[in-house]
């Protein structure tokens, strides 16, 4: 029952928008496998950014695929949305998501906000972000919870970067509350004859001091526009947070 009850990979949105704002972006296709919950996901997945002047901007993320668990195949999605302030290498927003499948009459749905940050020392970029959220019909019929999380960037070349992610948080169900553990690490490279690139990555999730714990892996191909990785990335966040659903299920 509670395999149903997964985020899924889901959306992903070429994003109409007007030419003159569009900045840099990608758009791919993800296969993300977990055997802690054995499932698979085939999503398609995008993010875009947009200049609304020198300092502001905004970005548009998120994934709509399809979630076997070996017997059924559901739609899911997820959207995130990221305001933000940029003063030089720094560079500090808000933001607003939510997670959804549709699994026929019952649907899983999360929410989530917060703030994010992030320094740009030129081959390495650190960044960081707190969310908070509740969620329905995942793990217990209703839940809140929050997570903080530190990440960091490395360009071995500007086509060719190694991140990486470490997570804390908690989930309150009302009756009692309990700390959770996440972390991840991933790569990404773009052929330079082509706008093209190979992403993977891998991830980590524990619910601490109890045998409950999620480990799953996604790989893809992307589609990029705005120049090499690091300019596509200097745009906006590389890294958006995510949900306790995507979280618990392992999914990138």
């Amino acid at each position: 029952m509670i395999k149903k009850l997964t985020t899924l990979s889901a959306i992903a949105l070429a994003f109409a928008a007007t030419p003159a704002l569009a900045q840099t972006g990608h758009v791919g296709v993800t296969y993300s496998s977990n055997d802690d919950v054995d499932s698979s996901v085939w999503a398609v997945e995008g993010a875009t950014t947009f200049a609304f002047s020198e300092n502001i901007g905004a970005q548009l993320d998120g994934n709509i695929g399809s979630y076997d668990d070996g017997a059924d195949a559901e739609l899911g999605w997820r959207i995130n949305g990221h305001l933000f302030y940029s003063a030089g290498n720094f560079r500090v927003g808000g933001l607003f998501g939510n997670s959804t499948v549709d699994l026929g009459g019952i649907e899983p749905r999360t929410t989530h906000w917060g703030v994010e940050g992030q320094y740009n020392f030129g081959q390495f970029v650190l960044g960081g972000s707190a969310i908070w959220g509740d969620a329905d019909g995942v793990i217990s019929p209703s839940l809140d919870y929050d997570n903080i999380a530190l990440d960091g960037d490395f360009y071995v070349t500007d086509n060719f970067v190694l991140g990486a992610t470490y997570g804390f948080g908690s989930v309150d169900n009302g009756v009692s509350e309990a700390d959770t553990t996440n972390y991840s690490i991933d790569a990404e490279y773009q052929f330079g004859s082509a706008p093209f690139s190979l992403y993977a990555s891998w991830q980590h999730w524990e619910l601490n001091d109890a045998p409950v714990e999620s480990e799953g892996f996604t790989i893809g191909g992307r589609w990029n526009w705005g120049g090499t990785l690091r300019e596509r990335d200097s745009a906006g966040f590389r890294n958006t947070p995510s949900s306790i659903l995507e979280q618990f299920f392992g999914l990138q």
